[in-house]
Order: C-alpha cells, then structure tokens, then sequence
C-alpha cells in the first residue's frame, strides 16, 4: 500500500471534511482537530476494531428486524433485503420499520446524521475519518433521495447504504 506523505493526506482530510457539516462537536465552541483524524503510529488497524464491534450493531438490527417482520405479518424467515433491487412493497416497508427502530431514518424520510455518526463510532471506536467518510455517504444517499413515501425512500436508503457498505466490505444484514 502506498503511503502517503502527510501534507497530501491532510489535504485529502480538509477536502472531504469542508464541504460536510457532520462531525459535530456537540455544545462546544472548538476548532475541530484534524490531527485527530490523522493514523498514529502504533494503533490498531480500523478494521479489527470494526471485526470486534459489528456484532453488537448487528444485534440491534437483527432484533429491530424480528420486531418489524412480526408486525407486519411477513415470514419469519424473511429473506435480506440489502441487495433486492425489486422487492415488494411489504418488503419495502420492512426495511422503513429496521431504519426507523434502530434511528437510522427520520420522520422527515432521510438518513439521520446523527445516528449515522453515533453508529459509527460505536463501530470504529470513535475512528474521525471512518464517521467522516459514513455520514460523507449518508449525505449522499439524502441529496440522491427523491421519494416522498416511507417505504420507497426505505428501499432507496437501504441499496444506497448496500453498495457503500459493500464497498467498504462491510458485513451487515438487515
């Protein structure tokens, strides 16, 4: 892997942090410390600390799911939607009921950064650049959404939130 001279990466850092707002230093007036975001030596690599703290967020959604299948009548062993480009629109209201149980969508039908941000480091143990780049995507995926009913914008979401995290060869299943 090449690695790149610091100044290059702090330039990488500011381009992609400016034109976001989400990496929020909640009821604090200070400057945001890019140095945070830079590796230091010696840490454990993100992708360990993520192999170790997924489960728990799967958890979560795996039980937000058994509670929305349930309500909604749908089998038990309902199939994963996270790569179904034509599902029902049973199937596509399953998917609003996961979002919103575990607050990754909002009552205004968009991805909630703040969710995103908290997951996020839950994941990666607080990684700047990983919540940096997750709510960078969940963005993304707002300004890509068009749809005016819950469970179309549900089903957008979740193949939105699919191929970036296939991207990034993270693992979850909802």
């Amino acid at each position: 892997m090449m690695k790149l001279p610091n100044i290059q990466m702090i330039t990488i850092v500011v381009g992609v942090l400016l034109p976001m707002q989400c990496i929020l230093v909640h009821g604090q007036n200070t400057a945001f410390d890019l140095t945070k975001l830079l590796p230091k030596t010696g840490t454990e690599p993100v992708w360990s600390v993520i192999d170790r703290n997924l489960p728990q967020v799967q958890e979560m959604i795996t039980t937000a799911r058994m509670g929305c299948i349930e309500k909604l009548g749908l089998p038990k062993d309902q199939r994963p939607l996270m790569k179904v480009t034509n599902p029902s629109e049973k199937e596509k209201c399953l998917a609003e009921c996961v979002l919103k149980k575990i607050q990754l969508m909002d009552e205004n039908n968009k991805l909630n950064l703040s969710q995103v941000e908290k997951l996020t480091s839950l994941v990666t143990q607080d990684n700047k650049m990983a919540i940096a780049i997750s709510c960078s995507m969940a963005q993304s995926c707002n300004r890509s959404s068009s749809s005016k009913s819950a469970c179309e914008a549900a089903h957008f979401f979740n193949q939105c939130i699919g191929r970036q995290l296939e991207h990034s060869k993270v693992k979850l299943i909802w």
